[in-house]
């Protein structure tokens, strides 16, 4: 059954006209360029645990992927003296890089990790994992009488099976996540997940990470309408989301024009923002019949999982112009027939 989606919260933005991209501006380009945005994450998410550096992310799994997937770029990064270390300043210098750019991958992986373990624990037998990318927590955290789903675009999904039977990272078939492959600005959410052994009668954790700043406006709506159609009382939404003050240029971020040319030039512009308090937040969820759970502006994040690390406005320890949001379908509210959002859009994390 489909449904029209309503008008998109005031609460979202549409992206600042600056997002054409430059190959002139920041290193960062240069570095990361003829690779896509989910290579780059992988790389990002291998440095400070290769590093043994505090307080790194726990993905052991990430390193086994970038290997295969970039084997030129993981032989220079394993042998040449110094490489790692030498990636990570250029990443995080603030002239040309990104202040925090790779501790913000450690920061947002610990986070969604957290999620993961703590929807588990309060008996969440059903994960999702929207824009699952080279995540890799179904084989990490993935435990008996629990479903994962991994839903992606149709050519990521698939390089992301063969990947994981041929590293052998589930070999029990009852811990294997269901691949959902669909590209869902063609197919709405609903669609996606029937007959995949889903049940939206169940509380359900999903995980939005690194994707609806990447949405068009309505497609952002249409997509938080599906999640909060397809899931039981008690279900849980965990996100990710860019600063509206960022995308309008009401306030100065260290490092973002630089990321938002280098997405650009990926032809992956910024296109969504929420505004970052917690007002902001509660009012864009309203809409969608959800409650506010919890909400970590970037200085939040570093005391609650990056603690070693200490705040500073001008180079911030991690990207500052990311914030991160949870919310609960409460359950005083029925489930209801599930929203066919054919804006639903996907992206890679």
């Amino acid at each position: 059954m489909s449904a029209s989606v309503e008008a998109t919260p005031a609460a979202v933005v549409a992206a600042s006209k600056d997002n054409n991209g430059s190959s002139k501006l920041g290193l960062l380009y240069h570095v990361t360029r003829g690779q896509p945005t989910n290579y780059d994450m992988l790389v990002f998410r291998t440095l400070n645990r290769d590093l043994r550096l505090p307080n790194h992310n726990d993905d052991y799994l990430a390193a086994r992927l970038r290997d295969e997937l970039m084997p030129v770029r993981s032989w220079m990064l394993k042998h040449l003296p110094g490489s790692k270390s030498q990636l990570k300043r250029t990443l995080d210098n603030p002239l040309w890089g990104v202040p925090g750019a790779v501790n913000f991958i450690d920061a947002r992986t610990k986070w969604f990790d957290s999620a993961v373990r703590d929807a588990l624990s309060a008996g969440i037998k059903q994960v999702v994992i929207l824009a699952a990318g080279y995540d890799t927590r179904a084989y990490r955290l993935g435990a008996t009488g629990v479903r994962f789903f991994e839903v992606d675009l149709p050519s990521a999904s698939s390089t992301k099976k063969a990947l994981a039977e041929k590293l052998g990272f589930a070999k029990d078939p009852a811990l294997r996540p269901v691949y959902v492959a669909a590209d869902l600005s063609r197919v709405p959410l609903a669609e996606a997940l029937a007959d995949t052994g889903f049940n939206p009668g169940l509380s359900t954790l999903f995980t939005v990470e690194g994707l609806i700043y990447y949405l068009p406006t309505n497609a952002c709506a249409a997509l938080f309408h599906s999640l909060a159609s397809l899931s039981g009382p008690g279900s849980r939404i965990y996100f990710d989301f860019m600063a509206a003050a960022a995308l309008e240029d009401r306030d100065k971020f260290p490092g973002f024009k630089v990321t938002r040319k280098s997405v650009a030039n990926k032809g992956e512009p910024f296109l969504s923002a929420i505004e970052a308090t917690r007002e902001g937040v509660m009012g864009f969820l309203v809409p969608f019949g959800l409650r506010l759970l919890d909400f970590l502006t970037p200085k939040d994040m570093v005391g609650r999982h990056l603690p070693h690390l200490q705040w500073n406005e001008r180079v911030p320890p991690i990207a500052s112009f990311y914030f991160y949001a949870a919310a609960e379908k409460p359950r005083a509210v029925a489930n209801t027939t599930a929203l066919a959002c054919p804006a639903d859009a996907t992206k890679t994390s």
